[in-house]
Protein backbone atom coordinates (compact mmCIF):
# COMPACT_ATOMS: atom_id res chain seq x y z
CA UNK A 1 0.00 0.00 0.00
CA UNK A 2 3.20 2.42 1.08
CA UNK A 3 4.66 1.66 -2.48
CA UNK A 4 1.33 2.67 -4.66
CA UNK A 5 0.66 6.22 -2.67
CA UNK A 6 4.59 6.95 -3.01
CA UNK A 7 4.24 5.76 -6.78
CA UNK A 8 1.44 7.94 -7.22
CA UNK A 9 2.40 11.28 -5.50
CA UNK A 10 5.17 10.41 -7.62
CA UNK A 11 3.37 10.21 -11.06
CA UNK A 12 1.15 13.51 -9.67
CA UNK A 13 4.69 15.75 -9.01
CA UNK A 14 5.89 14.02 -12.57
CA UNK A 15 2.51 15.66 -14.25
CA UNK A 16 2.35 18.47 -12.24
CA UNK A 17 6.21 19.28 -13.19
CA UNK A 18 5.33 18.70 -17.11
CA UNK A 19 2.62 20.56 -16.88
CA UNK A 20 4.35 23.27 -15.19
CA UNK A 21 7.26 23.32 -17.68
CA UNK A 22 4.51 23.29 -21.07
CA UNK A 23 3.10 26.47 -19.28
CA UNK A 24 6.74 27.73 -18.79
CA UNK A 25 7.39 26.94 -22.39
CA UNK A 26 4.13 28.69 -23.51
CA UNK A 27 4.68 31.42 -22.15
CA UNK A 28 8.13 32.37 -23.20
CA UNK A 29 6.64 31.46 -27.08
CA UNK A 30 4.19 33.60 -26.56
CA UNK A 31 6.59 36.28 -25.09
CA UNK A 32 8.56 36.14 -28.26
CA UNK A 33 6.47 36.52 -30.18
CA UNK A 34 4.91 39.65 -28.39
CA UNK A 35 8.32 40.80 -28.45
CA UNK A 36 8.19 40.46 -32.62
CA UNK A 37 5.15 42.03 -33.39
CA UNK A 38 5.98 45.06 -30.85
CA UNK A 39 9.41 45.33 -33.12
CA UNK A 40 7.69 44.95 -36.60
CA UNK A 41 4.83 47.30 -35.15
CA UNK A 42 7.26 49.90 -33.92
CA UNK A 43 9.19 50.14 -37.28
CA UNK A 44 5.61 50.19 -38.78
CA UNK A 45 4.55 52.93 -36.67
CA UNK A 46 8.12 54.35 -37.46
CA UNK A 47 7.58 54.25 -41.24
CA UNK A 48 4.32 55.56 -41.41
CA UNK A 49 5.29 58.71 -39.40
CA UNK A 50 8.37 59.29 -41.64
CA UNK A 51 5.95 58.96 -44.81
CA UNK A 52 3.36 61.44 -43.02
CA UNK A 53 6.33 63.78 -42.22
CA UNK A 54 8.29 63.52 -45.27
CA UNK A 55 4.55 64.47 -47.22
CA UNK A 56 3.99 67.56 -45.15
CA UNK A 57 7.23 69.15 -45.00
CA UNK A 58 9.78 67.71 -47.78
CA UNK A 59 9.07 68.64 -51.53
CA UNK A 60 11.33 66.18 -53.06
CA UNK A 61 9.51 63.07 -51.74
CA UNK A 62 7.79 61.01 -53.66
CA UNK A 63 3.99 61.96 -53.45
CA UNK A 64 3.89 65.23 -51.56
CA UNK A 65 1.00 66.79 -49.80
CA UNK A 66 -0.72 69.20 -52.10
CA UNK A 67 -2.96 71.61 -50.02
CA UNK A 68 -6.39 72.61 -51.16
CA UNK A 69 -7.78 75.71 -49.75
CA UNK A 70 -11.55 74.42 -50.31
CA UNK A 71 -10.53 71.21 -48.66
CA UNK A 72 -7.90 72.42 -46.12
CA UNK A 73 -10.05 71.00 -42.99
CA UNK A 74 -10.91 67.88 -44.74
CA UNK A 75 -7.15 67.35 -45.20
CA UNK A 76 -6.21 67.98 -41.50
CA UNK A 77 -8.83 65.80 -40.44
CA UNK A 78 -7.89 63.00 -42.50
CA UNK A 79 -4.01 63.54 -41.54
CA UNK A 80 -4.79 63.94 -37.66
CA UNK A 81 -7.08 61.11 -37.89
CA UNK A 82 -4.20 58.65 -39.88
CA UNK A 83 -1.60 59.60 -36.82
CA UNK A 84 -3.69 59.60 -34.49
CA UNK A 85 -5.47 56.33 -35.66
CA UNK A 86 -2.28 53.95 -35.95
CA UNK A 87 -0.79 55.35 -33.06
CA UNK A 88 -4.10 54.56 -30.95
CA UNK A 89 -4.02 51.13 -32.94
CA UNK A 90 0.13 50.50 -32.05
CA UNK A 91 -0.97 51.59 -28.33
CA UNK A 92 -4.31 49.02 -27.92
CA UNK A 93 -1.75 46.40 -29.73
CA UNK A 94 1.00 47.06 -26.57
CA UNK A 95 -2.31 47.12 -24.07
CA UNK A 96 -3.50 43.76 -25.35
CA UNK A 97 0.26 41.95 -25.53
CA UNK A 98 0.83 42.89 -22.49
CA UNK A 99 -2.36 41.80 -20.70
CA UNK A 100 -2.07 38.62 -22.33
CA UNK A 101 1.30 38.11 -20.86
CA UNK A 102 0.53 39.08 -17.90
CA UNK A 103 -3.20 37.19 -17.59
CA UNK A 104 -0.65 33.93 -18.76
CA UNK A 105 2.13 34.38 -16.00
CA UNK A 106 -1.15 34.95 -13.25
CA UNK A 107 -2.87 31.10 -14.91
CA UNK A 108 -5.24 33.35 -16.93
CA UNK A 109 -5.48 32.68 -20.48
CA UNK A 110 -7.57 34.33 -21.63
CA UNK A 111 -8.26 37.94 -19.57
CA UNK A 112 -11.29 39.59 -19.43
CA UNK A 113 -9.99 42.70 -19.71
CA UNK A 114 -8.70 42.15 -23.28
CA UNK A 115 -13.05 41.84 -24.79
CA UNK A 116 -13.28 45.79 -24.29
CA UNK A 117 -9.90 46.68 -25.84
CA UNK A 118 -10.82 44.38 -28.86
CA UNK A 119 -13.94 46.21 -29.68
CA UNK A 120 -12.28 49.24 -29.05
CA UNK A 121 -9.84 48.20 -31.71
CA UNK A 122 -12.33 48.01 -33.88
CA UNK A 123 -13.87 51.10 -33.81
CA UNK A 124 -10.23 52.09 -34.76
CA UNK A 125 -9.60 50.09 -37.30
CA UNK A 126 -12.96 51.04 -39.01
CA UNK A 127 -11.52 54.68 -38.25
CA UNK A 128 -7.93 53.93 -40.58
CA UNK A 129 -10.10 52.13 -43.00
CA UNK A 130 -12.07 54.99 -43.67
CA UNK A 131 -9.37 57.26 -43.52
CA UNK A 132 -6.90 54.67 -45.44
CA UNK A 133 -9.79 54.73 -48.38
CA UNK A 134 -8.88 58.93 -48.46
CA UNK A 135 -5.76 59.34 -47.83
CA UNK A 136 -4.49 59.31 -51.52
CA UNK A 137 -7.48 61.83 -52.85
CA UNK A 138 -5.99 63.66 -49.81
CA UNK A 139 -2.73 63.89 -50.40
CA UNK A 140 -3.46 65.14 -54.24
CA UNK A 141 -5.81 67.70 -52.72
CA UNK A 142 -8.71 65.79 -54.92
CA UNK A 143 -12.41 66.60 -53.28
CA UNK A 144 -13.62 63.30 -53.14
CA UNK A 145 -15.29 61.41 -50.41
CA UNK A 146 -14.61 57.56 -50.45
CA UNK A 147 -16.45 55.19 -48.79
CA UNK A 148 -15.36 51.13 -49.35
CA UNK A 149 -16.06 48.52 -48.17
CA UNK A 150 -13.44 47.34 -45.71
CA UNK A 151 -14.36 50.32 -43.81
CA UNK A 152 -17.33 48.30 -42.96
CA UNK A 153 -16.31 44.95 -43.19
CA UNK A 154 -12.62 45.34 -41.37
CA UNK A 155 -14.49 46.44 -37.80
CA UNK A 156 -16.96 43.65 -38.64
CA UNK A 157 -14.27 40.89 -38.62
CA UNK A 158 -12.30 42.45 -35.35
CA UNK A 159 -16.11 42.45 -33.66
CA UNK A 160 -16.21 38.83 -34.76
CA UNK A 161 -12.89 37.98 -32.94
CA UNK A 162 -13.76 39.91 -29.93
CA UNK A 163 -17.33 37.75 -29.56
CA UNK A 164 -14.56 34.58 -30.18
CA UNK A 165 -12.44 36.42 -27.51
CA UNK A 166 -15.13 36.00 -24.97
CA UNK A 167 -16.55 32.05 -25.80
CA UNK A 168 -12.90 31.36 -25.19
CA UNK A 169 -12.62 33.69 -22.14
CA UNK A 170 -16.23 31.86 -21.19
CA UNK A 171 -15.16 28.47 -21.59
CA UNK A 172 -11.82 29.14 -19.67
CA UNK A 173 -14.01 30.49 -17.04
CA UNK A 174 -16.61 27.09 -17.04
CA UNK A 175 -13.76 24.77 -17.39
CA UNK A 176 -11.66 26.59 -14.29
CA UNK A 177 -15.12 25.70 -12.31
CA UNK A 178 -15.55 22.61 -13.50
CA UNK A 179 -11.95 21.52 -11.67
Amino acid sequence: MFFVKLASSLLTEVAEQMHDNMNHSTQKSIKRLSVATLIIGGITLAYLYWEMIAQLWVDSYIYPLTWNPDIKGWQIFILAARFIGITALFILCCIFLYRTNKGLADGEIFPKSNISLIRWTALVAGLLAFVHSNYAAVVKGESQLTLDSNTILVPLIVLLFAGLYKMAYLAAQDSKLAI
